[in-house]
This record gives C-alpha cells, structure tokens and sequence, in this order.
C-alpha cells in the first residue's frame, strides 16, 4: 500500500507541470494521503489481503509504467517496463483486460500518432500473451472444455446479467436492492478522503474559469476506466464484496491530488487553502480509521482455537489433521496458510 502510493506520487511529479515546485511537492503529499487515508484501502490491505489487492498495487505499477513510456527517452527500456508491468497485472487481475480497454477509450482518438499507437499494440500484445500463457497452463491440467465450463459458470455468478437465479445471492441488474447496495459501495468508498476529492472537483466547477487551468487528466481517465469497467462486468459480485471498490482508489488519489495543485497554484488565498486541506485531511483520517476499526472483526473463541492449533501443526511439522471437535472441512485452508503446511485430513 505504501508502495502504491510512493508511485502515485511519482506519477504527479512527473504529471504536472508547474514551474513552482512547491506546489507539485503539496500535491505530491495529497496524493499519498488521499490514498493511504482511504478506509476501503485500510481495510483490503490489511484484513482482506487478497488477490485483488496485489491486481491494484500492479494496476499502480501499469499507470507508472505508461507515464515513463509516454515521457521517456530510452525507449527500450520504458518498452520492457511497460510490457512486464501490465503482463503482471494480466497475471493477477482481470483489470489487465479492462486496462487494455481503458488504454484504447482514451487515446482512441490519438491513435494516429505512432508513439501512442505502439504503446497501445505492446500493452494489448502483454494482455494477449500472457493470459494465453495462463490459459495453456490450465487446459494442460483439465481441459478446454473444464476452462471453458468454469469460466462460463463463474462469470454467470458474478455478472447479474442473466438472471438472479444465477447469482450467488440474487442479486442481479433487474433487483431493486443491487442498486441501492451499489450506492452503499460507492459511499463506502467515497468515505473520507473520496468526499474530500468531490468538494476539490465541485470547487473547480463552479469556480473553473477564475481557479482551474485545463489539466490532463489522461492518467486519471485510464485509472478510472480500467476500475469502472471492471466494477460493471461484475456487476453482482461488486455490489456485495466491500473490497470491490479498493480499485477506484487510485483515480481518487490522482484525481484529488490534480485538482489541489491546480487550486492551491491559483494564487488566491494560498494559505487558507492549505490550511483548509490540511484540517480537511485530519478529519479525513480520523474518519476513515474508525470506519476502518469499525469492520475488523473481533478475534472469537474458535479463531483463538485455530491459532493455537496452527502453531502446533507448524511446530510439530505435522501433514495430516483429524476431522474432530468443532472443526469444519473448510477450515483447513486457514490452517494449512496459517501453519505453511500442505494439509490434508486424516480419514
């Protein structure tokens, strides 16, 4: 997470051009707060460390990669970078494809100039190679038609396109509570710092012509697209999982930080700005780590009992468990990762 948001400060310093480096520098450090102070980020970092976190940190890694190329002269080693970055972010996270995608709707019209055309081609050839290279890998275990069947069945589960009895909870586009559990997962996210981010945006609407020079915000259009389109394809399953909307934190971040620099560099009544950011940001934070505290969950008797028998599994080097007292089939995987053991149970 610190890493992520160390390249999104990057991103802003090599994104703005302000020849007063002090404003780049305070838009610097807004976007490492924005990020970090974001509950939704808090939580999915440190209570639900999953896949999709290390997809978001390698989407970071891609929109870095992608500014290097556009800005940099060695341009085989900006390519190389550019090609590893999203082939790692296609190997954790579908968003290597809506990434692709979100390269292709923003620079759709810019595809005449050679330099954006080839960028666009290597990223989609990443995206190409690599997922064939997963997909190779699992039809040599099982088969085309096992790969096919399960892709088929778990996108239909987390889709809510085609009915709610497909729906792991029933809820698809035509329920009325999707929707309104939709507005809870943006709220969620927009928790914090992602309201601090809209007042920013509501600032340089109603004052744009005396405040906001035009930005470009390209970056913050392919963070956007990538996360959004993302959020839409799965649609059922993002109106349940509370993580789901983690990935719209780096827009958030981008986007808010552009936004300051551009207000704090008006030069209107500087001091109040910053004084109104920084009184902002501790609310913020206050906010988000009691939203944060709020959705830990607290450590109950049979988790205490899980710990425990993970320790003696580690310590006795064991292979092999009863199926006894309270213990379920499913909790093996949570002793197997909390023992680092390969755990099987015993007949």
């Amino acid at each position: 997470m610190l890493c992520g948001s160390i390249l999104l400060a990057w991103i802003i310093r090599q994104s703005e051009k302000e020849a007063d480096k002090r404003h780049v520098y305070r838009a610097m450090l807004a976007v490492i707060a924005l990020y970090l102070l974001n509950p939704v980020n808090l939580y999915a970092s440190s209570q639900h460390n999953f896949s999709e976190i290390w997809g978001q940190f390698f989407l970071i890694v891609s929109l870095s990669a992608w500014v290097f190329y556009l800005q940099s002269d060695r341009v085989f080693i900006s390519r190389i970078l550019l090609f590893v970055s999203v082939a790692l972010l296609a190997a954790t996270d579908w968003m290597g494809l809506t990434f692709m995608a979100a390269l292709i709707l923003v620079y759709f019209r810019q595809m005449k100039k050679a330099h954006i055309r080839y960028g666009v081609f290597l990223v989609s050839a990443s995206v190409v190679v690599t997922m064939s290279i997963i997909c190779l890998q699992y039809v040599s275990i099982a088969g085309s038609d096992a790969l096919i069947r399960s892709l088929g069945i778990r996108y239909l589960e987390r889709s809510g396109f085609f009915g709610g009895q497909y729906t792991d909870m029933g809820y698809d586009v035509l329920n009325p509570e999707t929707w309104f559990l939709l507005l809870q997962q943006i709220h969620n996210v927009m928790d914090g710092t992602g309201y601090i981010v809209l007042a920013l945006f509501v600032v340089c609407l109603v004052a744009a012509r005396k405040i906001c020079t035009p930005v470009d915000l390209s970056v913050q259009k392919i963070a956007f697209w990538t996360a959004l389109l993302f959020f839409v394809a799965v649609l059922s399953a993002s109106s349940i999982h509370y993580i789901y909307t983690a990935r719209f934190t780096p827009f958030l971040a981008l986007a808010g930080a552009a936004l300051f620099a551009k207000i704090s560099s008006s030069g209107r009544k500087i001091v109040l700005i910053i004084a109104v950011a920084v009184f902002l940001m501790h609310v913020a934070a206050f906010r988000s780590v009691a939203e944060f505290q709020k959705r830990i969950p607290e450590t109950d008797e049979k988790q205490a009992q899980l710990n425990a028998a993970a320790q003696i599994i580690r310590e006795n080097k064991l292979d092999s468990i009863p199926l006894t007292g309270n213990l379920v089939e499913s909790d093996i995987i949570y002793l197997s990762y909390k023992s680092q053991r390969n755990l099987v149970w015993e007949k």
